[in-house]
């Protein structure tokens, strides 16, 4: 039986995301909060937010759960190429924390030879019958987030099949405030509980908003792709620097582009 209806590939074709709820049980949610308050988080350079890094190689508990068939078998019907694990992390966010928006499907990107307007490792098709996504994201939800002000998920609408680039022309008006805050007649919210699971196509611009009330915002995620994909080093990207993690991080960049 297929793991994903008809509806819900339909949800997330023209979305670019799907949100099933209560996937894992309230004892499940438990346990991976407690497995990753034993772990050791680094601070990436966001305010009041920790990253675990590299789940799958740093606890058994999250190499499996990377491996849940109530995960994977999602995956596969969005990908549908051999698939590999890209990545797996966690995040925990108190207040006044944020996720800019990144991604979008012809945002304009800067490399060492020039600019493009395609980021080809999340460019996706349709054909016959199937989707075919080099870059989905399972996000598995440790808290509620019933509103705004908790951090809520949000992205633009259709971003994930956009022609135009969004981000670099506001930069260049002189833009200066993040649509996180200032807003943007398609920028939607996504609620979710602690178990939810939210499948991602990385092609769609999103982000979080800025966390207003107390207490922990926490996930997992992990990054799934076609076996041609690999860990890798990033050379290339808007913030010029050599990371050298293993993996391409594509949570860290601001939702404006600085000239």
């Amino acid at each position: 039986m297929p793991a994903l209806s008809p509806e819900e590939l339909y949800l997330f074709d023209t979305t670019g995301f799907l949100v099933v709820r209560e996937v894992f049980s309230p004892a499940e949610v438990d346990r991976f909060r407690k497995e990753l308050d034993a772990l050791h988080p680094v601070d990436p350079g966001f305010a009041n937010t920790r990253r675990y890094h590299d789940l799958p190689a740093t606890s058994e508990l999250f190499a499996q759960l990377g491996r849940d068939d109530r995960i994977v078998h999602r995956v596969r019907e969005v990908v549908n190429q051999p698939l590999r694990m890209l990545e797996g992390y966690g995040l925990r966010r108190g207040p006044d924390s944020v996720l800019y928006l990144h991604g979008g499907n012809s945002e304009l990107l800067d490399l060492g030879n020039g600019t493009v307007g395609r980021d080809m490792s999340i460019t996706h098709t349709y054909h016959d019958g199937r989707l075919f996504c080099p870059y989905v994201k399972s996000l598995v939800y440790l808290s509620d987030i019933a509103s705004p002000d908790d951090g809520s998920f949000c992205y633009v609408q259709g971003s994930h099949k956009a022609n135009f680039p969004l981000l670099r022309p506001r930069a260049e008006r002189g833009a200066r405030t993040s649509l996180i805050d200032e807003g943007f007649p398609t920028l939607t919210d996504v609620f979710v509980g602690a178990g939810d699971l939210l499948l991602l196509n990385e092609a769609l611009m999103h982000g979080t908003r800025r966390k207003r009330t107390p207490g922990d915002r926490l996930l997992v995620a992990y990054g799934y792709g076609p076996t041609y994909m690999a860990d890798w080093r990033e050379l290339d990207g808007e913030t010029g620097d050599l990371r050298g993690t293993g993996y391409v991080d594509h949570d860290v960049e601001e939702d404006f582009v600085h000239p």
